[in-house]
């Protein structure tokens, strides 16, 4: 009997411009096409992004993942080369940004060429749902933030009074309400206002939004998320990146052989993501915090690419506090394997921004997070690890200030012996299973996501949920 043949999906995915956006997406892309459920259909993944982007992650191609290049107008002080977050100082954000709004004709070109059946798009683009619908196509907002902090601006931008959530508020309404204007402030570069992307990125989503999130940590903020924009929350579970491969003599293999040479939980990892680049202020109360815990530690630091018309005094020309050479730590410029060194034996906890995949990384290695936001839905994420009883907190009398001796304070009560840092690394250990299962067998969540997808465009007959 001849075998049936099975239909196909074609998907394009077009993530915002960071590599913390571009890797759940990929990740994504990944399961979908590699999922239990192409059993029942073919599934193809075209994912958009820049030409500098795309050069990092070329490794990620294969026979059902492409890679598509958009180009975006160049702009004044905006080459190729800075069309992405990575590097970019933070005074041309707003320039990539207006420069991704104008390639909006150049992603449709793009969408009559690829003829998807689905989009997945980004908040930061709610103009592609529009493009994707003048061709008769549907399109799911995917976010890679957490549904709490999703939540929690979209409340704010609507208008809402005092979250229902105490837990994860930054404190009054008022508060809090300031918090979400500020975040959202823009100077008009950009086409769109900022504080209108995420409402309309959501009131434009097909049917229901897809989430990297578990259902077992974000339960009632995925119920009061679908209530805000009355439309369901799908949960893709934590989508863990692999580090990669660690090539013997590369800086990152040093990093792991340096780290075999320490005493089991003794070392904190220390990093803020791709995205935020710390102030001399900033880099020297790390510094000096970080010598005060007596803790070892590696990290990971990071500074944005100079423009052309910067001199070596300009505000990217930031390095290391002069005189900085400690005796207990490792400091590694750029990169490092993340989840790697998380899940090595000598480390013991992980100093970080709060990022959502940063927050999941850490749990899905058991470790307590000392929790140091410092923009954007940072402090939201950092109150959710809080919550969940896995963080603590660096002390700030306002995000991005802080003083060493509340670094060194939090840090101590994290890796010292003590009642609580034994209710934080037991809490670690607990939901460790939780999203140690939900990311090894997805299955479940993956295909539930297919099935929807596939509904959207008359394919659901081919698709059955599991």
């Amino acid at each position: 009997m001849a075998q049936v043949e099975r239909e196909r999906l074609r998907v394009v995915m077009f993530p915002w411009l960071a590599h913390g956006h571009i890797n759940p997406y990929l990740e994504m892309a990944t399961r979908l096409t590699s999922s239990s459920a192409r059993d029942q259909i073919d599934v193809v993944v075209h994912l958009v992004s820049t030409p500098v982007n795309l050069a990092a992650v070329a490794h990620r191609q294969t026979d059902r993942i492409s890679l598509v290049e958009l180009r975006l107008p160049e702009l004044p002080d905006l080459p190729p080369a800075l069309h992405t977050t990575k590097h970019l100082p933070p005074r041309l954000m707003p320039v990539l940004k207006r420069a991704c709004d104008l390639a909006a004709p150049a992603f449709g070109a793009l969408l009559d060429e690829l003829s998807p059946d689905v989009v997945l798009y980004d908040f930061i683009q709610p103009w592609a749902p529009l493009e994707a619908a003048a061709r008769g196509v549907p399109a799911v907002h995917f976010s890679t933030c957490s549904a709490a902090a999703t939540a929690f601006f979209l409340h704010f931008l609507d208008g809402g009074g005092a979250f229902p959530f105490e837990a994860i508020s930054l404190g009054s309404a008022e508060e809090d309400a300031r918090y979400t204007m500020l975040t959202c402030r823009d100077d008009g570069t950009a086409l769109l206002p900022e504080g209108e992307r995420l409402p309309l990125s959501m009131a434009r989503s097909s049917e229901f939004v897809a989430v990297k999130t578990c259902v077992e940590i974000e339960r009632k903020y995925m119920d009061y998320l679908s209530k805000l924009i009355g439309k369901e929350i799908i949960p893709c579970g934590p989508l863990l990146v692999d580090s990669g491969d660690v090539g013997a003599g590369s800086e990152a293999d040093g990093v792991m052989r340096w780290l075999d040479g320490k005493e089991p939980g003794s070392v904190v990892l220390v990093s803020f993501g791709s995205e935020y680049f710390m102030s001399e202020k900033q880099l020297a109360a790390m510094a000096r915090g970080l010598e005060l815990s007596g803790a070892a530690f590696v990290w990971v630091v990071r500074f944005p690419q100079q423009s052309p018309d910067e001199d070596d005094h300009g505000a990217a020309a930031r390095a290391m506090p002069p005189g900085f050479a400690p005796a207990r730590g490792l400091v590694v410029e750029g990169w490092a394997p993340q989840r790697r060194v998380l899940s090595h034996r000598s480390c013991g906890a992980f100093l970080t921004h709060c990022g959502w995949s940063s927050v999941m990384e850490s749990l899905s290695a058991g470790l307590p997070m000392v929790a140091l936001p410092l923009h954007i839905d940072q402090p939201v994420s950092a109150n959710l690890a809080a919550e969940l009883g896995v963080a603590a907190r660096v002390r700030q009398e306002r995000f991005g200030e802080f003083e060493a001796e509340e670094v060194a304070r939090a840090v101590r009560a994290v890796m010292r012996r003590g009642e609580e840092r034994e209710a934080l690394r037991r809490r670690a250990m607990e939901l460790r299973e939780v999203v140690a299962r939900r990311d090894a067998h997805d299955d479940e969540l993956i295909g539930a996501l297919l099935h929807r997808m596939a509904r959207l465009c008359g394919k659901a007959q081919a698709v059955q949920p599991n």
